[in-house]
């Protein structure tokens, strides 16, 4: 009998990127590989950052789309099996494939690879109705510099 993890449906860290089905998607263990590594960084208010860890890979090997909500990362090295022959390979260079949904109004702004990590840059940008405004209290009794203004006249 299976049983299943359901710890990570009672987690608190949001960053926005949580949703029913992802939680439980983790909890079946859909994704068991576990690779490549990544954190989830919240930079600023309205910034975030995926960084993958790709240790060996180049920019030829990665690929990254936005589609369907979503932004799919897919990668992995073309070896030739003729040409290496490993005793042990514990370096995981063999094809992955993660997808990360993404809030409403977030979209990818930039992707650069660094000393083995995958940084991409995501930013949420609000349309201007949805933005927090102040909205000024009027009143219908006259303001101090009215009442100042009146003294003066007189």
């Amino acid at each position: 009998m299976a049983t299943f993890d359901v710890s990570p449906l009672f987690r608190t860290t949001s960053v926005g990127f949580e949703r029913p089905r992802d939680h439980w998607q983790t909890a079946l263990n859909f994704d068991s590989a576990g690779y490549p590594a990544y954190d989830i960084l919240k930079v600023a208010d309205d910034e975030f950052r995926i960084s993958l860890a790709v240790p060996g890979l180049t920019h030829d090997d990665i690929t990254i789309e936005t589609r369907e909500g979503a932004v799919w990362v897919k990668g992995g090295r073309k070896v030739d099996p003729n040409h290496n022959q490993y005793l042990y390979k514990g370096i995981g260079l063999d094809g992955f494939q993660r997808t990360f949904q993404l809030p409403e109004h977030v979209h990818v702004k930039g992707a650069r690879l660094e000393m083995g990590l995958l940084h991409i840059e995501l930013v949420r940008e609000l349309p201007e109705e949805m933005r927090p405004r102040r909205i000024e209290i009027s009143s219908d009794t006259p303001s101090q510099s009215v009442l100042e203004d009146a003294s003066k006249a007189a």
